[in-house]
């Protein structure tokens, strides 16, 4: 009886439909799954190469920062005489790790990611500089990466995280680099330089190109060695995977991907790094609860709310990718302002969203340093343009009262009168703001035949400068606002003569303007607060900078008297410098109470272009 019924038409018929439709639901669930991961695969690919390319750019502004770090310790005066002097005994030898640890400590407190700086002198001996001093390891002192450094050409050298041969022993983690380094004068080799930095700079970037927690990332040198992987508590074993010989690097990111691992590659030339990123494939999983239950709920309904609830699904995984997407093209035309909001979607997407949103603000911030580097400038230029707002009444009015007076063969006030004039016209023609030392120098002249008849003669100027220095390019009005200082602050507290000397040396590619007067000087305190100041004035914002002139000008300072001013125009001049031909150029002052005071002028030897 029961054979007879699964015999008759209508048991077959249902079986036949049973059976039909669940064959085209396992299909078409089938298809849209694969479409699903085939279309998460091409966003997530889409979206990780334009986070690998941000990445190798943060990466190359990183290593300028290195490169910015090693150059200033190379270039550093005390450290190249210290390292150019062999001890004699072993008291000079503790007399020189001393002076050598305080040269290095100036620095070290100035980048908040170094952890050591180390220099190993051509004798061997290793002066350091440590919040925390470590002993020295002997593995290092006798490894390859010391011999291939000690062979450099003085670039950058990059050893990453050595593990146990790095230079300190330590437990945490470090990112090695280093350099040689040269006698500037004499180009001979003093010893190497090794800096020691958080890695977790480094892991950050790193970080944000994972897309799921299986994922991996490694860069290599250019020699083909690891320096640093994205886990590196996870000992990195031969593998065909991160054996990076077999795959193509490029100046863009180039995605090499395989059936079962998401693969993509960047070169960046001039760091010298190659980055390795493997992420095993699918990106996204659906989850198999999820599935099981799906495949339940269809195999009980009709064919067209099984496509439907496929439809609905490929939708929700595929709206994300696309909102992704959507945000990275903004970023790619300049609008940083895009931010994802994490919704309730897969793991990785939700990752993916976050560490998208902390590329961004991490690029956001060093646009934001950029900006602060360029607003001086720019403020500068504004107060130029404010400042020529229609001269030519003042200078006709200053011209016809120099005519009338010379009618009157009043030669001195006539004399006045033309200075004056002549220093208004150079101030105000900001139509090239740059000069020639020739230029400032006749510019003094001017100035000083004023300030000769306010103080009877009392305050002159003499210059001994070679001719081929009076064509050395230097930014319009930098040494009459130093005059200035010293005829205000140095001789006009000064009973009998005031004298300002201006002399020039050329040393190398740099040009000494001194200019010594032999006023009252400077205390030993205020001293040491104005060479604060000229250490401060290179790294402030704009905006404290000009906080601190405004203080800085509350009294108006005399030519005679007591000045409370802190010298701002001393330190605009020195911002502007250091601006236009960047660090190690700029004011140095040397200065004896009673005995008077010498600013250095130092900027490089060029010669204005014709």
């Amino acid at each position: 009886m029961l054979g007879l019924r699964f015999n008759s038409f209508h048991a077959r018929l249902l079986l036949w439909i049973l059976l039909s439709t669940l064959v085209l639901l396992i299909g078409l669930t089938g298809v849209f799954y694969h479409y699903t991961a085939g279309q998460i695969d091409l966003r997530v690919g889409e979206a990780a190469q334009r986070n690998v390319s941000q990445a190798m750019d943060n990466f190359s502004l990183m290593s300028r920062g290195y490169d910015s770090l090693g150059k200033s310790i190379m270039s550093n005066s005390e450290i190249q005489r210290l390292l150019s002097r062999e001890a004699a005994n072993e008291q000079d030898e503790f007399d020189k790790q001393l002076q050598m640890m305080a040269a290095l400590g100036t620095i070290f407190y100035s980048y908040n990611d170094v952890k050591g700086i180390h220099i190993i002198s051509n004798a061997g001996n290793v002066y350091s500089y440590e919040s925390t001093t470590h002993g020295i390891n002997d593995k290092f002192m006798k490894g390859d990466w010391l011999s291939e450094l000690r062979r450099s050409d003085g670039t950058l050298e990059w050893g990453g995280m050595l593990g146990d041969q790095s230079l300190t022993i330590r437990e945490d983690s470090v990112f090695t680099f280093g350099r040689l380094m040269s006698n500037l004068y004499t180009t001979r080799p003093l010893g190497v330089l090794i800096i020691e930095a958080d890695p977790r700079t480094v892991l950050s970037s790193m970080n944000n190109l994972m897309i799921k927690p299986e994922s991996r990332t490694y860069i290599f040198a250019a020699s083909g060695t690891l320096l640093v992987s994205s886990h590196p508590e996870e000992k990195v074993e031969s593998s065909w995977l991160i054996d990076h010989s077999q795959y193509p690097f490029g100046e863009s990111v180039l995605n090499v991907s395989t059936s079962n691992h998401l693969i993509l590659t960047a070169n960046d030339s001039k760091l010298g790094w190659k980055l390795l990123s493997i992420t095993p494939k699918p990106v996204a999983k659906v989850e198999q609860a999820a599935a099981n239950r799906y495949f339940i709920i269809v195999t009980i309904i009709i064919i067209m709310v099984a496509i439907a609830i496929a439809y609905f699904l490929s939708r929700s995984v595929s709206k994300p990718i696309k909102s992704i997407v959507q945000e990275v093209r903004r970023v790619e035309r300049g609008d940083l302002s895009t931010n994802l909001h994490a919704s309730d979607s897969y793991e990785e997407i939700n990752y993916l969203n976050e560490h998208f949103n902390r590329m961004v603000n991490e690029i956001n911030g060093l646009v934001e340093r950029n900006k602060i580097a360029t607003a001086s400038e720019k403020n500068a230029q504004i107060h130029a343009l404010q400042s020529q707002v229609n001269p030519h009444f003042l200078y006709n009015t200053l011209d016809m009262i120099y005519w009338l007076l010379d009618e009157k063969e009043n030669e001195r006030l006539s004399n006045l009168i033309l200075s004056l004039s002549c220093m208004f016209r150079y101030s105000s023609d900001w139509r090239s703001s740059v000069a020639t030392l020739g230029d400032e120098l006749e510019q003094i002249k001017h100035y000083m035949t004023i300030i000769s008849a306010r103080s009877d003669g009392r305050i002159h100027v003499n210059h001994h400068i070679d001719n081929k220095s009076l064509m050395v390019s230097l930014p319009k009005m930098t040494l009459q606002p130093l005059i200035e200082n010293a005829v205000i602050h140095g001789l006009s507290g000064r009973t009998g003569e005031g004298a300002i000397t201006l002399t020039s040396t050329e040393e190398g590619q740099k040009v000494f303007i001194y200019i010594h007067d032999n006023g009252v000087g400077i205390s030993e305190e205020k001293l040491v607060e104005l060479k604060n100041s000229l250490a401060r004035a290179e790294r402030l914002e704009w905006n404290e900078l000009l906080e601190e002139e405004r203080q800085s000008m509350t009294v108006e300072p005399a030519i005679y008297g007591t000045s409370h001013g802190s010298g701002a125009g001393f330190l605009n001049v020195h911002r502007r410098l250091v601006l236009e031909f960047g660090a190690g150029y700029g004011l140095r002052v040397e200065s004896k109470e009673n005995n008077g005071t010498t600013i250095i002028v130092m900027v490089p030897n060029v010669m204005p272009r014709v």
